[in-house]
């Protein structure tokens, strides 16, 4: 049996959406295609699909691929402490980890934070 999905995570997850896509377009100057959240316990999967922004893309096209993972590792770890208060604003709850990983090849960035306590 599949379990439910409490109406107030799917609200937080939307929010968290939001915010997160704005945090990237007021940060990084670029608007990802779209951020997709998913709150299931203690844990929050955010995926940010086409994150690339224009000078990361140019370093592709030229193929410098590696100095363009390069920038997008740094870009993330510039924007992470945003999001890391986004996060617990919105789900009222400590950030304990916060794990990130991008892929040039899909042009996806995933996020997995780790909370302290399952949101109320």
């Amino acid at each position: 049996m599949e379990e439910k999905i409490p109406a107030s995570f799917t609200s937080l997850e939307e929010t968290l959406s939001q915010q997160i896509h704005a945090l990237y377009t007021s940060q990084l100057g670029h608007s990802p295609q779209k951020v997709i959240c998913n709150l299931l316990d203690k844990s929050l999967t955010i995926v940010v699909e086409h994150p690339t922004t224009p000078p990361e893309r140019l370093l592709i096209e030229s193929h410098k691929n590696d100095l363009a993972e390069e920038v997008s590792w740094n870009l993330y770890k510039a924007i992470e402490p945003y999001m890391k208060a986004i996060i617990e604003a919105v789900v009222r709850v400590p950030v304990v980890d916060l794990i990130g990983t991008s892929s040039i090849d899909s042009d996806r960035t995933s996020i997995v934070a780790v909370l302290a306590d399952k949101p109320q």
